[in-house]
């Protein structure tokens, strides 16, 4: 199907349900990826499941699983009681997992965050995520900015300049969340249009989108057309239009079939409103 941006739809690698109908959906030209969020696993199950994804033949961008599967680059222990062993054990397996798909699925991107740390060690989480690069670096990482906050514990990488001082010259490709930027710049008390400027010079790979409240320091995935939205897709559509080689990875937290197909027509129906006005103007 021929348009002016490529769209996709976000999974979980256990999800059996969605992930047969967003691989139809690409076959009949609807979408033109899907992301793939790795759920760590027992060997047999992960291999299951991945194997299954890969044999759809389809275009697969694989995100790593992050801190709410355990996995915290920045900051391993912050707010996590396991063992300090235990939680090494499972970092490792889950990125061997991580690694694995890619190559399985042959996906030349693997989105990551930076992770979550304790009020008032920043620096800490800094020098921890440098070495977590270099003992884990992959040339497919790119890198996803964070919202300031999350349930009251601070997330690191949340700017344009922050990105690019964490990924240390290694990082060469960078995934913007456009919702995870806004509710930045509300945190922040400053212009969404301000913060987004610099992500133009950046080697952007892929965005995220969904859409956050009105005024919301709160990441919560709404649909695009949530009447309570906030998003200002005045500045976010220019910004993709001017980009139309990079892929729309659409993300809700209901991983429904019925949920993309409707939000892919949303994006659709805003993409060409937006750029009409655009136009005329």
């Amino acid at each position: 199907m021929k348009r002016g941006y490529r769209i996709g739809a976000g999974v979980r690698s256990d999800d059996e349900r969605t992930f047969p109908v967003l691989a139809r959906m690409y076959e009949v030209g609807t979408i033109d990826h899907v992301q793939v969020q790795v759920i760590p696993e027992p060997a047999p199950l992960f291999h299951r499941h991945i194997e299954r994804i890969a044999d759809a033949g389809i275009t697969i961008v694989i995100h790593a699983p992050h801190h709410a599967h355990g996995v915290n680059p920045c900051a391993p222990s912050a707010y996590d009681d396991r063992p300090a062993a235990e939680i090494q054990a499972w970092t490792e397996s889950a990125l061997a997992e991580t690694l694995e798909a890619a190559d399985i699925t042959t996906a030349d991107r693997i989105v990551l965050h930076t992770g979550r740390y304790l009020p008032g060690e920043r620096a800490e989480a800094e020098t921890t995520f440098a070495a977590f690069l270099d003992k884990h670096f992959d040339p497919r990482f790119i890198l996803e900015n964070l919202p300031s906050v999350y349930a009251d514990y601070p997330l690191l990488g949340n700017t344009a300049e922050e990105l690019v001082l964490l990924g240390g010259g290694r990082i060469r490709g960078y995934c913007l969340d456009f919702p995870h930027l806004y509710c930045t710049a509300n945190y922040l008390h400053r212009p969404f249009a301000e913060l987004l400027a610099p992500f133009a010079d950046l080697p952007l790979r892929l965005f995220h989108l969904s859409n956050s409240r009105r005024g919301s320091i709160t990441d919560e995935h709404l649909p695009l057309d949530h009447p309570d939205g906030g998003l200002d897709f005045t500045e976010v559509i220019p910004f993709i239009a001017q980009r139309p080689a990079i892929d729309v990875s659409l993300e809700y937290k209901q991983n429904d079939p019925a949920v993309y197909d409707e939000q892919v027509r949303a994006f659709d129906r805003i993409y060409h409103s937006v750029m009409g006005t655009a136009e005329k103007e």
